[in-house]
């Protein structure tokens, strides 16, 4: 039995979910920064950089998200296989 996919239809509906997931995870704080420093410029009419915004700073988190996102793909990659591969058997 697999962990993440038990049957043809998990190997559909599962994996671009994951993968989705894993992807939002790893974009998040830019897309989290540009959408706060957009509001901020826009109540405050100034431009929102790294110096007088904290929404600027935070795209920096960026650097943390895509390591660790890499890691949980390959993770993710090699349960897949040996899902797949288990599938495969039965």
């Amino acid at each position: 039995m697999g962990r993440i996919i038990q049957s043809r239809r998990h190997l559909y509906s599962r994996v671009p979910i994951i993968l989705l997931s894993i992807l939002l995870f790893a974009i998040s704080p830019v897309l989290i920064s540009v959408i706060g420093a957009r509001i901020t410029e826009a109540m405050t009419n100034e431009p929102c950089h790294e110096g007088n915004c904290f929404w600027g700073a935070f795209g920096w988190l960026f650097l943390l998200t895509i390591p660790i996102a890499k890691v949980l793909f390959i993770i993710f990659l090699i349960i897949i296989i040996i899902d797949v591969s288990k599938l495969t058997q039965k």
